[in-house]
């Protein structure tokens, strides 16, 4: 624990001087409620990297990726270079549906030939069955975590910044492994039986449950990915507010449950300097929020971004943020 952050008082005072938070992971996530400014931070870190000769990559998967108006330029599905050795992916529904389809569903028409006479089934239906089962909340989840490892194993990058869905969806996604496993197991039983009932199914090459195992495995690396704290950490975004700080603290606890490494805390938007009444009551309001906030540390790394009056957007704007970050 950084002992300048020790003790009781002034909450301000307790965040004075600050270390830097040094990005040393090969991926680093950013999480925390919508709207507290964990794009601009991640944005911020993937730059920095950028700027030390790392080869980065910044990807979002939230479902409104907000990317494109921080950079300001166009960021979609496809990997974008933004300047020098940055470059940025915005993962949609779009792009998750199609990489599913294109990943699971060969194995997911073996499944269903064995299930049903697929060639009675015209190709617009099978397309359709196809896109709805991929589209489900679940396999979203699971294929984006599938694309976060799969391009971590492929080294084309230096450095990821993942700057993940709003915490709600991030709790679901940490929880994904375990439900995809309980799932397809109870799944497996269930086509397996119906096999056994030899009702005209067609043979295949592999069995329904041999099909299942192999996504349960992938599901299982996907969980040891995220728990691995020498290549994988998360950084929690808050803003000293109480409905922020409520979400925060269920946040840290979730991550703390899935053994998710919490490598620090960036508390946006904090009141130093007050020189108008308004500022003033809203750092006298902020002050308790910022003592929950300093409660829930607990090893982490603490850096208070000050609130800013004009929107951070734009490379020399995000260059400005350099200051909270080392590597």
């Amino acid at each position: 624990m950084d002992e300048r952050l020790s003790g009781h008082g002034d909450p301000l005072e307790q965040l004075e001087d600050t270390e830097a938070l040094y990005l040393d992971r090969y991926v680093t996530l950013f999480g925390g409620k919508g709207g507290v400014g964990k794009t601009t931070c991640s944005a911020a870190a993937a730059l920095h990297l950028a700027s030390t000769g790392k080869r980065t990559i910044i990807i979002s998967s939230d479902l409104a990726p907000s990317l494109s108006d921080i950079f300001e330029m166009q960021i979609g599905a496809t990997e974008r270079k933004v300047c020098g050795n940055l470059y940025a992916l915005e993962i949609g529904q779009e792009a998750i549906t199609a990489r599913w389809q294109e990943k699971f569903g060969p194995d997911f028409y073996e499944i269903l030939s064995r299930l049903m006479d697929v060639e009675e089934i015209d190709s617009e239906s099978e397309h359709k069955l196809a896109e709805y089962i991929g589209s489900a909340p679940a396999l979203k989840e699971e294929t984006t975590l599938d694309y976060i490892l799969e391009l971590a194993e492929s080294k084309r990058y230096d450095a990821i910044i993942w700057d993940t869905a709003p915490a709600g969806e991030t709790l679901g996604l940490l929880d994904m492994p375990r439900l995809i496993k309980e799932h397809l197991r109870a799944g497996a039983k269930v086509y397996e039986a119906m096999d056994r009932l030899g009702k005209g199914m067609r043979r295949m090459a592999r069995s329904v449950s041999e099909i299942m195992d192999e996504w349960i495995k992938a599901s299982e690396r996907i969980a040891d990915f995220l728990r691995n704290p020498k290549q994988t950490e998360f950084i929690v975004v808050t803003n000293p507010d109480g409905m922020v700080v409520n979400h925060t603290r269920r946040l840290i606890e979730t991550l703390h449950k899935y053994e998710v490494s919490v490598h620090a805390m960036i508390i946006n938007r904090v009141v130093r300097e007050a020189d108008s009444e308004f500022l003033v009551r809203m750092k006298e309001g902020q002050r308790p929020y910022l003592e929950q906030l300093l409660e829930y540390r607990d090893g982490m790394k603490i850096v208070a971004l000050p609130v800013s009056a004009v929107e951070i957007k734009g490379l020399d704007k995000l260059r400005q943020l350099n200051w909270m970050f080392s590597s």
